[in-house]
């Protein structure tokens, strides 16, 4: 049976080997409202990322400048997450905590950018279908020879496709 992952979309993973970082999560977590998990190793921050998916990453930039080798293992366990690399030892928590708001936001923009899109797609996908079944419905009215029972079923389908038309054409 394979390793069930919890998904926590609004979970912070902060990576930092400072004695101060619980005062940087606590920023963190009052500027985002969301919860913050903090670890002091990458081996830690490794193992939170196998267990569960975090909405943002932040990691100190020395930290992992000083073993490169497990700090790109780091980055490809991240997945989905965004990663915020920052001199934890030169920004004030205040300022790591705008950064992060700053991130997330972005992300929700691009988001909502890219939910949009694929809307306006599948919606330009549909009013094309539907212009083929309108059409194709009006043609087939048009046969002679047809049956009442199929005559009124293609009524029906007709008017089904003008309602689903004029609601696309509407949004």
């Amino acid at each position: 049976m394979g390793q069930q992952r919890a998904y926590i979309k609004d979970m912070i993973l902060l990576l930092s080997p400072y004695q101060n970082a619980h005062e940087y999560a606590a920023q963190i977590e009052r500027a985002t409202r969301d919860k913050v998990q903090l670890v002091n190793t990458i081996r830690l921050a490794m193992s939170a990322l196998r267990s569960q998916q975090f909405a943002l990453v932040i990691a100190d930039e020395n930290l992992l400048e000083s073993s490169p080798e497990t700090s790109d293992a780091l980055q490809q366990r991240m997945e989905t997450s965004l990663p915020l690399i920052v001199d934890l030892a030169c920004m004030r928590a205040e300022k790591v905590s705008r950064v992060a708001v700053a991130t997330l936001k972005r992300r929700e923009a691009e988001f909502e950018v890219a939910r949009k899109q694929a809307m306006d797609e599948l919606r330009s996908e549909m009013k094309s279908d539907l212009t083929g079944l309108l059409i194709s419905s009006e043609l087939a009215l048009k046969t002679e020879k047809l049956s009442t029972t199929t005559s009124d079923k293609l009524h029906a389908v007709l008017e089904i496709a003008k309602r689903m038309q004029t609601r696309l054409t509407a949004e």
